[in-house]
């Protein structure tokens, strides 16, 4: 299944949106690009009713974490990885009408067979849980 959820909501993953890179560097380093797009027709039935919790949104949801570097330029999986999501030297953000701050971030796994991370992202002053988990054939 694939999931981009904020708090109890689960928009899914346009998979054909989404891109997932890792590429091996000549200082040892790997570079870790991710970005992954809600889906448009999940969004739209999620806020057609005006009185839906996201109905205020006009796009659905979208997250990015790029120019994450990490030691090691082998393919082995990374699990439990805390990234500082205010780190300068990287970009992540959760943009839903506007750029979210994103808090607790960590990459759960990233393998051949799956992406899956954890994070807090702030709405309004409220900080929500969100996941991300799909598999890397996506």
């Amino acid at each position: 299944m694939y999931v981009f959820s904020i708090g109890d909501t689960n928009f899914a993953v346009d998979a054909a949106k989404s891109r997932i890179s890792v590429a091996a560097l000549a200082n040892g380093m790997r570079e870790i690009n991710i970005t992954i797009e809600a889906d448009d027709d999940e969004f739209m039935r999620l806020t057609e009713d005006d009185d839906a919790p996201w109905s205020w949104a006009l796009y659905p949801p979208s997250f990015s974490l790029h120019g994450l570097l990490v030691a090691g330029m082998d393919a082995a999986p990374l699990h439990g990885l805390a990234v500082d999501a205010s780190s300068t030297d990287c970009e992540c953000s959760l943009y839903m009408m506007e750029y979210r701050d994103v808090a607790d971030l960590c990459l759960v796994e990233l393998s051949a067979q799956r992406l899956a991370l954890t994070g807090k992202v702030d709405f309004f002053g409220d900080s929500m849980p969100f996941a991300i988990d799909l598999p890397r054939a996506a």
